[in-house]
């Protein structure tokens, strides 16, 4: 995963009232910069990982949300940030956090995240932060439309409404360049088995032969048309490269989703 361009710098204390109840208590005081302890590297496709964190502060936060990560860098003067979404439920409360990374050929600190840390070492994190937030008080049916890593943030809202048994009916459309690049491509075929409300449509980009994907081409209308079809959304999540997330927004618009309804976030 890349920077997003997300503006929003306000980080959010959060409680967790009940196992399905996630609300934000937040003054929108900024938060501080804190040593997370990094307990496990997960694989999740041949060029991105899944850092699991211990946090020193209070890990509640709102499904979709992210935190800024800064790391030092040779020949930098100060050290770099860049944010990454939590792909893990806040629900049950934990001060474990689950943060997916996607390398990025040339970047400043994708790298080092996916290839260059052991368990053990610690990271500097502040967060969480971000408006790109879903919960059981905006209810559903839910459309989530998600390309390459934007659908780290998306996962987040699907296992918290799993953990939560909110049985809210909610549609993922992913687009990867292959079924071995699809971010969390087990554990949503594993969530669509275990709960009737989730249904998670694949279409890949650089591969027309892996049965495994309903569609073999980059998110078009008429995906979107289909999607809405069958299962008209209440509120909609869009996440990924700005090209992207603006015509899934302009084709919802198109077919009666109400704008207000929608939100988006833009990783460049």
């Amino acid at each position: 995963m890349v920077s997003r361009i997300d503006p929003d710098g306000a980080s959010a204390t959060l409680r967790i009232a009940t196992a399905g109840t996630v609300r934000d208590h937040s003054g929108r005081k900024q938060a501080s910069w804190q040593h997370a302890h990094l307990i496990e590297i997960i694989k999740a496709t041949p060029d991105a990982v899944t850092l699991r964190l211990r946090l020193v502060e209070s890990a509640y936060f709102l499904p979709g949300k992210y935190y800024n990560v800064r790391l030092s860098v040779p020949d930098r003067a100060g050290p770099i940030q860049r944010a990454y979404s939590v792909a893990s439920s806040p629900v049950p409360a934990t001060w474990v956090i689950d943060v997916g990374v996607r390398e990025v050929p040339g970047g400043l600190i994708s790298p080092q995240l996916v290839r260059g840390l052991s368990v053990g070492d610690r990271i500097q994190v502040r967060g969480p932060v971000g408006r790109f937030t879903w919960t059981r008080d905006d209810g559903g049916p839910v459309l989530l439309v998600g390309a390459g890593s934007g659908v780290v943030p998306l996962m987040s809202m699907i296992r918290y409404a799993a953990a939560a048994d909110l049985n809210i009916p909610m549609r993922l459309v992913c687009s990867s360049s292959s079924f071995d690049n699809a971010f969390y491509r087990r554990d949503l075929a594993d969530l669509t088995e275990q709960y009737s409300w989730l249904e998670v449509v694949h279409t890949l980009t650089r591969d027309s032969s892996d049965a495994r994907a309903t569609h073999h081409r980059r998110i078009d209308q008429r995906m979107i048309v289909e999607a809405v079809a069958g299962q008209f959304p209440r509120r909609a999540y869009i996440c990924g490269p700005p090209t992207m997330v603006e015509d899934v927004q302009g084709w919802l618009g198109e077919l009666g989703v109400d704008p207000a309804s929608v939100r988006v976030e833009k990783y460049d």
